[in-house]
């Protein structure tokens, strides 16, 4: 695509590097801002950014190598990186954690560490051969790993958003506008790229995967926009035309804020296009819905099953109650398979999907969707079919909660107000029998040490998913300060 505009083939690699990545920094405060982050969208959306950001970071480990004149230093740049990472693990997992212990009694001291333990890194990671951005990145991650990672997050967020605002700044400065007309052009096209082509190529991809297509679309058009992180390797690439530079720097800006519209109005854009989504997917073939039962007929109808836990199955089964879940996210289904658990494999948006269900005979629905509109949709169909049916429906806001109240719920879980009355039936049972406390407390324990214990069964060999969701902590801890 560059290559007409004049650019040469190592110019047209870099501008292909820098389309590639979408920016963590904007994104992720959004699906905050939205109450997104426990969502399957919210979900896909930031597991794509930080698989990105790492892609991102090994980028500029090997352009910082490639650079190097000395034979010897491309051979040892991998020792640098073990010794960078072993570091981290010691001080994570064996020295911080007792200094930590002592420093938490004095917030500022806390706070004083935390800055120190990033510093460090930065120092070293020159050192053993890489750029400090990286040294930043594997501070952040060891922060990240400790027993305190919550306070770093709590009293390093508005340091961290006086910097995110300081690099904005420094972006505005660098910004050069006087380009020939060409690049201009290439501009046009290239920010038209990443605001359609790139959302249209997460969209297949995630139709591929077996994504249903709301979650496809949403995830793609959050997308929708050049990374902060490709300016950091147009920088790191040693190339001389500034123009590649303001390039880059111009297209981050203007794709930030166009996309920031696109994710604002993410649900209508999505009402307008399915439509025309449907007959685009002949092109290509993707995951059809599926179920692993004849005839779809129940008792009781789940939407979403690993946010619903394992206990209200068994409760279910011990009553003889024929049970069916809905989801549409591939690695609920995988689970639902191996625990024997009748299921269906779809989208509340598939036109064809209460067709396959009987809920004349659906006594009770339980859901954990909390699109207003889905959870709408749920609700219409099954009070037509079965009017004595009850609906159990989620909300993420008390607007909501009222809003799916007026349109025939039975009963709203919005978790703001479950904590109230679980703190009031606590305090309750406290003025009553202290005893009633205690044997809730030991229940309770002995819960969440069976939960735990089945969480590190399904962890893999290198904690691959404990990793990313820190790092998802972290990142998504960003959009946090309007709360």
């Amino acid at each position: 695509m560059a290559l007409p505009f004049g650019f040469t083939v190592l110019e047209c690699v870099y501008m292909g590097i820098l389309f590639m990545f979408s920016s963590t920094l904007l994104v992720a405060k959004w699906v905050e801002d939205k109450k997104e982050t426990d969502t399957l969208q919210g979900k896909v959306i930031l597991t794509t950014l930080i698989v990105q950001d790492i892609f991102a970071l090994l980028t500029l480990m090997i352009l910082g190598t490639l650079q190097s004149d000395s034979l010897s230093r491309l051979f040892l740049a991998p020792l640098g990186g073990i010794g960078l990472i072993v570091i981290s693990l010691v001080l994570a997992r064996y020295l911080l954690n007792p200094l930590l212990r002592f420093a938490s009694k004095y917030p500022e001291l806390l706070f004083i560490l935390g800055l120190g333990v990033c510093f460090l890194f930065v120092e070293i990671a020159p050192l053993l051969g890489y750029s400090m951005t990286i040294g930043a990145f594997i501070g952040g991650v060891t922060l990240a790993n400790t027993i305190y990672r919550h306070d770093f997050i709590v009293r390093l967020k508005s340091l961290v958003l006086f910097f995110n605002m300081l690099f904005f700044v420094g972006l505005g400065f660098q910004m050069n506008f006087n380009l020939e007309w060409r690049y201009f052009v290439f501009l046009f096209v290239f920010i038209l790229a990443a605001l359609v082509v790139k959302p249209a190529i997460f969209y297949v991809t995630l139709r591929w995967r077996g994504y249903d297509r709301k979650t496809a679309f949403v995830s793609g058009l959050s997308l929708a926009q050049i990374s902060e992180f490709g300016i950091l390797i147009i920088a790191a690439s040693g190339l001389q035309n500034m123009k590649i530079s303001s390039i880059a720097i111009i297209s981050v800006i203007v794709t930030m804020i166009l996309s920031s519209y696109l994710i604002k109005y993410d649900l209508k854009i999505f009402s307008g296009a399915d439509r025309f989504l449907v007959p685009l997917e002949k092109i290509f073939s993707p995951k059809k819905m599926e179920f692993n039962i004849e005839k779809i007929g129940c008792h009781v109808l789940f939407f979403g099953y690993h946010d619903l836990g394992k206990e209200l199955f068994e409760k279910l089964r011990a009553s003889h109650k024929e049970i069916l879940v809905v989801d549409n996210d591939p690695e609920n289904i995988q689970q639902l398979k191996e625990e024997g658990i009748p299921y269906l494999y779809s989208s509340v948006r598939d036109p064809i999907l209460f067709d396959h269900i009987d809920l004349t005979t659906v006594g009770l629905v339980v859901s954990s969707i909390t699109d207003v509109q889905d959870t709408k949709m749920i609700i219409h169909h099954l009070k037509k079919k079965n009017p004595t049916a009850v609906a159990i429906v989620t909300a993420k806001s008390l607007r909501d909660s009222l809003e799916l109240y007026k349109a025939s719920a039975d009963h709203v879980i919005y978790p703001s107000s479950v904590n109230e009355q679980h703190i009031s039936v606590l305090l309750e049972d406290y003025t009553t029998d202290v005893n009633k406390v205690l044997a809730k407390k030991v229940q309770e324990i002995m819960k969440l040490e069976e939960k735990e214990k089945k969480m590190n069964k399904e962890q893999s060999f290198m904690e691959i998913h404990s990793f990313m969701k820190t790092i998802s902590e972290a990142y998504s801890s960003i959009g946090r300060e309007r709360k």
